[in-house]
């Protein structure tokens, strides 16, 4: 329902619910009197009511469900309108019955055409005579608004018309030879039939009698292929078209626009889909003359369902459909016409029509409401046909940047408009980009650009990313998205708020990761032979990160992260599974190159997640933790491979002590598991390197020195680790526990060394050294863990002594071990006895806990 009915319905409704409340609010006495008055007056005749179409949504007038006389009155006379029946037997009955009359009035006039005792004169004097009688009882019953009057009006018109049509284009009903006259004449005819339609705005009078002028089309295109019929059955049809955009614009009369829509297209795939067979006509000329026609109908009918809210300000939703259905069918047959007349041409065709549907967007935004959907349907089906035009003209690697090109168009759409259908547009054209970037990955040949040449799949991928880089930068820094308050056009509701209207950073990051993963294809495609692969991935991640980092994007900053993050995978697959990988030149340079880049990131990324609030703090310490952990775990690969023997574990022990201090300097926490993860590394190369290789770490010549050096490195690890504590008041039972295994690991690692070095009778003597080396670092940095670890290494040493050393070995080692032993437990005992009475009165033993506990007794 259009919105003037509307406003009919709820004024009608008004005035009812005044004269209702006028009733019930009167006096009592004067009711009274008038009903006295009507039992003696005779009851005038009840004034049929007027049928209110329902609100939509239900009205908010309240309705009152008392007295009426509306019931009455129904029931007595029926509505306007009437029941399903009586609307079916008095409006469409009698469009179809006047249908089937024209139907067998213009089969008649078949059958006397051939007839020569009626001369073509006398033919003509009849269907004038019918064509009259219907115009005159059209007429008469003008006033009493009778549909059936109507229809007859209508099939008069269409007589008055196809008679005329006869008396110039049918042998047997021709008065002259002058087929030129005939058209001036059905001009004539053809307005007074459109005049009458609009003067009587009757939708039945138009419908009938210019959808019986189609007959006379087809009877022109049945007599005969020839020039005349031809020009009159395309130029007939055109001519509806602009008439049915003519009454669309006035009367909006989509029932009406629709039947002119079906009937045009009809008469075109009947007859002019094909050229006739015995037509006297080049074949371009046809393809011209039809498609033409076909262009003007099609505009013509796009151009009614524009006209559609000339009066209201808003376009019906049934407006979408009769769209929908007339770009369709245009499309497909001027596509069908293109590929046979002129093939290589076909990208002409497309771009044309994308520009013809950039006009009709253009004058959806000037003439009709702002935004509104036709707006949109029109902008959709531009920025497909361009896509199409782009694909037919350009080749596989151009076509890739032309489509990330629309993209950023569309970009520029939506920020300037608002509308989640171009953002909608952009995704889809993101993913198309993206799948056909990832087909050209292979692509061989080269192209020029700028006069040096360029791999095709380079040019293709490197060229798309670039653009949808930019497109990234353009999302996050200039578009924002429009909040309810702020939508004023009317089509900026249209998918807003739904799973369609993605967030702005998320679009954002959606372009900058498919730009990452395209550079990660193309080079893993072209490059994946070549060693130096890791580190070109690498680069270009570091340059996504620059580029981010300069226009103050992040999402294309995570772009990079996922270009480093790549390049460190195949930093591994490579060091294990292609020969040559760690031989290459500069390859520690480059290791140490990116593992430093990886530290720098770790840094920002540290300080990025401590302005960031929220969630738990293992949460924070895990997400915080992995850009470090990433390269540890590349360093500690690296000396395995570059060095051999006792350097490996020493490496990547010094290592772990290096990053803790780094993390000290710094001020950086998240190297904890970093630091952690390389002394595990150690570890396990050195227990590796003693019991699983031949000949193994312990046989060589300064072994010792070197399990020295690794238990100064665990010592100095933990005091660094402690360092890294000193931020927090009260550390958490987690980083107590991880200082703890430090030392406990170190121990470890200690007793394996010196049990897999020393002869067995001189195993219990190095435990002992062991745990006098481990209280005398306990003692000198103060710290209650070394010492507890220490009296378990005596406690080991004494069970092995008695246990072993009594009944395997000879006197003099017996002698040895437990001489060994006594010297140094009676100078510990004898220290802690010192401690104890030196203490203040009601001091706690030297049981401390931690190195603060440690300092406060000293």
């Amino acid at each position: 329902m259009d919105l003037e009915r509307r406003i009919e319905a709820l004024e009608r409704q008004v005035a009812e619910l005044s004269e209702q409340i006028r009733f019930l609010a009167g006096d009592v006495h004067a009711a009274n009197l008038d009903a006295v008055h009507r039992q003696n007056v005779p009851p005038p005749e009840i004034v049929r009511p007027v049928r209110l179409p329902p609100l939509s949504g239900g009205s908010s007038i309240p309705q009152k469900r008392g007295f009426s006389l509306h019931p009455v009155a129904e029931a007595l006379s029926g509505t306007r309108d009437g029941t399903l029946e009586s609307r079916i037997g008095s409006i469409w009955l009698s469009r179809i019955a006047v249908v089937m009359l024209m139907t067998s009035i213009v089969l008649g006039a078949r059958v006397t055409l051939y007839s020569e005792s009626i001369t073509p004169a006398q033919k003509l004097a009849v269907f004038y005579a019918v064509a009259a009688c219907g115009i005159g009882y059209g007429v008469w019953r003008r006033s009493a608004g009778d549909r059936f009057a109507q229809a007859v009006l209508g099939a008069g018109l269409a007589t008055l018309y196809f008679t005329t049509y006869a008396a110039f284009f049918v042998d047997e009903m021709r008065v002259s030879g002058r087929q030129i006259l005939g058209i001036p004449l059905l001009l004539v005819c053809l307005g007074v039939l459109a005049g009458v339609s609009h003067w009587r705005r009757s939708q039945t009078v138009a419908g009938v009698s210019l959808f019986l002028v189609y007959y006379t089309v087809v009877a022109s295109c049945m007599s005969g292929a020839n020039g005349e019929n031809l020009y009159y059955g395309l130029f007939t049809c055109a001519m509806l078209a602009v008439v049915a955009v003519a009454f669309h614009a006035w009367h909006r009369w989509l029932l009406f626009a629709w039947g002119a829509l079906v009937g045009t297209y009809a008469v075109y795939l009947y007859f002019f889909l094909v050229k006739p067979g015995g037509l006297d006509m080049p074949d371009r000329e046809y393809f011209w003359l039809s498609n033409g026609f076909l262009a003007v109908c099609y505009i013509s009918f796009a151009l009614a369902g524009i006209a559609d809210a000339r009066k209201t300000g808003e376009y019906r939703r049934g407006i979408a459909p009769m769209a929908g259905v007339n770009s369709c069918v245009f499309i497909v047959l001027g596509w069908y016409a293109v590929r046979h007349a002129y093939p290589h041409e076909e990208w002409m065709f497309r771009l044309g029509l994308a520009g013809l549907f950039v006009g009709f967007t253009a004058l959806l935004h000037i003439t009709g409401p702002r935004g509104n959907y036709l707006y949109q349907i029109y902008a959709a089906k531009a920025v497909v046909m361009a896509t199409l035009a782009l694909q037919a003209y350009f080749s596989g690697e151009k076509l890739m940047v032309a489509i990330s090109l629309e993209c950023l168009a569309l970009a520029f759409s939506y920020q300037r408009s608002g509308l989640v259908t171009f953002k909608l547009l952009g995704l889809m054209l993101l993913f198309a980009t993206f799948l056909g970037s990832l087909f050209h990955l292979n692509a061989g040949g080269t192209t020029s650009v700028a006069g040096f040449p360029v791999g095709t799949n380079w040019f293709c991928c490197l060229g798309s990313a670039i653009v949808l880089c930019v497109v990234s930068v353009y999302y996050s820094r200039f578009v924002r998205c429009v909040r309810p308050e702020d939508r004023v056009a009317q089509g900026q509701w249209f998918l807003a708020d739904t799973i369609f209207d993605v967030r702005i950073g998320t679009v954002s990051l959606m372009y900058a990761m498919a730009a990452a993963l395209i550079l990660m294809a193309v080079t893993i495609a072209d490059r994946g032979g070549d060693v130096r692969m890791p580190y070109l991935l690498a680069m270009e991640g570091l340059l996504l990160i620059a580029a981010g980092s300069c226009a103050k994007t992040p999402p294309l900053a995570f772009g990079g992260i996922l270009l480093f993050a790549a390049a460190h995978a195949a930093y591994h697959v490579f060091l294990i599974g292609v020969p040559g990988f760690d031989t290459q030149p500069y390859f520690a340079s480059k290791t140490i190159a990116v593992a430093l880049l990886t530290y720098a990131g770790a840094v920002f990324w540290d300080r990025y997640l401590r302005r960031t609030r929220g969630g738990p703090p293992w949460e924070h310490d895990a997400v915080a933790a992995v850009p470090s952990l990433v390269g540890a775990v590349m360093l500690a690969a690296m000396i395995k491979h570059l060095f051999t023997g006792m350097w490996i574990p020493f490496g990547q022990n010094l290592l772990a002590v290096g990053l803790f201090a780094a993390g000290v300097v710094l001020g950086i926490t998240s190297v904890k598991a970093a630091g952690l993860v390389a002394f595990g590394a150690g570890a396990i190369s050195l227990f590796k390197g003693i019991y699983f290789l031949h000949p193994g770490y312990h046989r060589e010549p300064y072994f010792l020195v070197w399990l020295v050096m690794i238990l100064l490195a665990y010592t100095a690890g933990e005091r660094l680790f402690l360092l890294l504590e000193r931020p927090e008041r009260t550390p958490p039972r987690s980083e107590e526990f991880l200082r703890t295994a430090i030392v406990v690991v170190g121990a470890l690692v200690g007793l394996a060394g010196v049990s897999r070095y020393a002869p067995d009778a001189q195993r219990t003597l190095y435990w002992l050294g062991l745990a006098v080396f481990t209280v005398a670092a306990g003692v000198a940095v103060r710290e209650s863990r070394y010492r507890w670890t220490a009296l378990i290494l005596f406690a080991a040493a004494i069970v092995r002594a008695y246990a072993y050393d009594l009944r395997s070995l000879p006197p003099f080692y017996q002698f040895l071990s437990f001489a060994a032993l006594s010297v140094p437990l009676i100078a510990i005992s004898w220290g802690y006895s010192h401690y104890r009475g030196n203490a203040p009165h009601g001091a706690a033993a030297p049981a401390e806990k931690d190195s603060r506990s440690d300092e406060t007794a000293s």
